[in-house]
């Protein structure tokens, strides 16, 4: 993280995640708030690879949809 380029920000937790962050932050050796920013770095990453799939599986259903219609429209042709 590039301490340079870095925006104050103010979250408010629930007592019992805190102390979780805060106990697996002393186990990582980070402060609490580096370890938020950890655990939100490495969500982001899971959450793009998850959109990513699921952007690929509505592609392909949408795939499949066409051509369901385009052989629909063409036995209604005949």
């Amino acid at each position: 993280m590039d301490i340079t380029k870095t925006i104050d920000a103010q979250v408010t937790l629930p007592m019992d995640l805190y102390q979780a962050i805060a106990q697996q932050a002393q186990a990582h050796g980070h402060s609490v708030s580096n370890e938020i920013v950890a655990l939100l770095a490495s969500m982001l990453g899971q959450t793009s690879a998850v959109l990513t799939q699921e952007f690929a599986d509505w592609e392909a259903a949408s795939d499949e949809d066409w051509l369901n219609i385009e052989a629909t429209l063409a036995s209604e042709e005949n």
